[in-house]
């Protein structure tokens, strides 16, 4: 005979005429129940209780799973499993300070905006550079939402001057993220019954989505391509060299320039992540589990098109907006080859009309890469960056506007 794990729940006619028949048999001596009778309102007090019985009965059994509990219980239920709903979160950027070279930055750092009041965070440097700037890290006063902003909050004033230092102060990229209100209780069920499936490990894509969480990181990368030295000893081994080490740059391309971030972020980056002492699980990763993150260096390249035909103003601009963004996914120590910006121009105007392709790079030796005939190779740590896109001018010779 099968068990059943949950108490069959009758239907209410049938749990009604099941205490009706007993009682008549047990008290009445089969005599029947008479409809508006004492006895049919001590029979139909039982089924009353009954029910209630049944209803307290199924509540029980739904608090015990997450996906029917109360949030009361919820939260208690993944308590136990060390799970806990995520409080208003801190909007956090990246401001740039200026003033006399070598001038000493205070320890904390409070700045003014539109947006709120910011204080400093993780590493402030000691003095500002030899170009007398400084980039620090910033989070707001307050939690929640409102803090935040998308390229609107560009500049803010410190709230305690300090000498040779500017009391203007920029905002990287005008971007203040990560404020976020105090988790809800169904968005907390839905990360919590996620986390159930999925239990965290130091894997190559856990990692590279935790890195994310990083205030303001917009992508990460594995550092690979030409990072990766194949000794003459190796042969065609697929530079296994690089699979035994966990090495990545992380990018914030809506606030620095080419998304580099300085080294002070990655610092702080690396510490987060890693721990200060690596291997002891003092950061986001596990016991036993090392790391570099590193920092690339911009290689500034102009683009030359020729088109053998006029072209719209409207397809200029798509052509520009898709390179933009080809070079959003560009990872360094990648190469980059004409080819792929031939396939966005052919998609954009059409594969029958002629377009060729041609690099220049920027203030660069042979220390950050070379041209080919295919495009450029970068070298290792070197991230492609646009400096200018340019069509040759006029109809007689190309790219002309129609």
């Amino acid at each position: 005979m099968a068990v059943t794990c949950s108490i069959p729940r009758p239907e209410p006619q049938v749990l009604f005429d099941k205490i009706r028949d007993m009682f008549s048999a047990n008290v009445l001596g089969g005599a029947q129940v008479i409809p508006e009778s004492n006895e049919w309102y001590v029979v139909a007090n039982d089924y009353a209780m009954q029910e209630q019985f049944y209803a307290i009965a199924d509540q029980m059994w739904k608090e015990t799973n997450p996906e029917t509990a109360c949030c009361e219980n919820l939260y208690a239920m993944a308590a136990r499993n060390g799970v806990y709903p995520k409080p208003a979160g801190y909007s956090q950027g990246y401001a740039k300070l200026t003033g006399t070279p070598g001038a000493a930055l205070p320890s904390t750092i409070e700045i003014s905006t539109s947006a709120g009041t910011y204080v400093s965070t993780g590493t402030v440097p000691l003095t500002l550079d030899a170009t007398g700037a400084a980039t620090i890290r910033i989070r707001a006063l307050t939690a929640g939402a409102t803090g935040n902003s998308n390229g609107s909050v560009t500049q803010g004033t410190l709230v305690t001057t300090a000498p040779g230092i500017d009391n203007l102060v920029t905002i990287c990229g005008g971007m203040l993220c990560g404020g976020s209100e105090a988790e809800t209780c169904e968005a907390f069920r839905q990360r919590y019954l996620k986390r159930l499936q999925y239990k965290p490990r130091a894997t190559s894509a856990w990692i590279q989505e935790k890195l994310l969480e990083f205030p303001c990181a917009t992508r990460v990368c594995t550092r690979e391509g030409s990072c990766c030295k194949c000794t003459p000893e190796c042969g065609d081994c697929g530079c296994k060299g690089c699979g035994d080490k966990l090495q990545f740059y992380v990018l914030f391309d809506d606030s620095f320039p080419c998304g580099i971030p300085p080294q002070s972020v990655v610092d702080d980056i690396q510490k987060w992540f890693f721990g200060e002492h690596q291997g002891y699980g003092e950061g986001q990763v596990e016991v036993g589990v090392c790391g570099q993150i590193y920092a690339p260096k911009p290689l500034y390249v102009n683009i030359i098109i020729d088109i053998a035909d006029c072209i719209t103003i409207a397809q200029k601009e798509q052509i520009i907006a898709d390179i933009e963004d080809l070079f959003s996914t560009i990872c360094p120590s990648q190469n980059l080859t004409t080819k792929q910006i031939e396939l966005i121009i052919a998609n954009i105007i059409g594969a029958n009309i002629n377009a060729g392709v041609r690099f220049e790079m920027v203030n660069c030796d042979r220390t950050c890469g070379y041209l080919t005939a295919c495009g450029i190779e970068v070298e290792c740590d070197y991230l492609p960056c646009i400096n200018e896109v340019t069509f040759t001018p006029g109809p007689e010779t190309g790219g002309g506007t129609c």
